[in-house]
């Protein structure tokens, strides 16, 4: 039998600055408790949080086709864009950029050592998939949040 320990979750005013040094104040977050789950990653313990991640990943994957359709590139262009944007070593290299580290939820043996590969890539995009549902499904918002996660077409 395993036995998860609830881990504390980011306080509202741990969102507020999420909001100001990772979203650079891009999006304001109505429903909270889809970062919270972003913010936790896609552990076992948080199958919400896995959600997230998937529907991150379609969903930058999705724009990124729409931004190679928009500049008239070919389908292998488009690929290969998608192959190293949304890339776990891109995704990692782009959290730590942008600060995104301090604001993951780890279990007290972690504190102080920075997030895995895998953990930091599923975060990202289980914020896009945060952002994804909590703007009505706008995919414009997603947009403008990856572009300020540095998720967009290389220019």
């Amino acid at each position: 039998m395993t036995i998860f320990v609830p881990l504390p979750l980011p306080s509202d005013q741990q969102i507020d600055e999420f909001e100001d040094i990772v979203l650079k104040r891009s999006y304001h977050v109505t429903n909270r408790s889809l970062i919270r789950e972003a913010l936790q990653g896609s552990a076992l313990s948080n199958p919400a949080g896995k959600i997230l991640s998937l529907s991150g990943d379609a969903i930058l994957r999705h724009i990124l086709v729409d931004q190679g359709r928009d500049r008239n590139k070919s389908p292998e262009e488009i690929q290969n864009v998608i192959t190293i944007v949304a890339s776990n070593n891109n995704l990692w290299n782009r959290g730590i950029a942008i600060g995104l580290d301090p604001f993951l939820v780890r279990h007290p043996g972690q504190q102080g050592i920075p997030v895995g590969k895998n953990v930091m890539a599923n975060s990202m995009e289980a914020i896009i998939g945060a952002v994804y549902y909590d703007s009505d499904r706008n995919l414009e918002d997603c947009e403008r949040v990856m572009a300020i996660l540095g998720l967009s077409w290389p220019e």
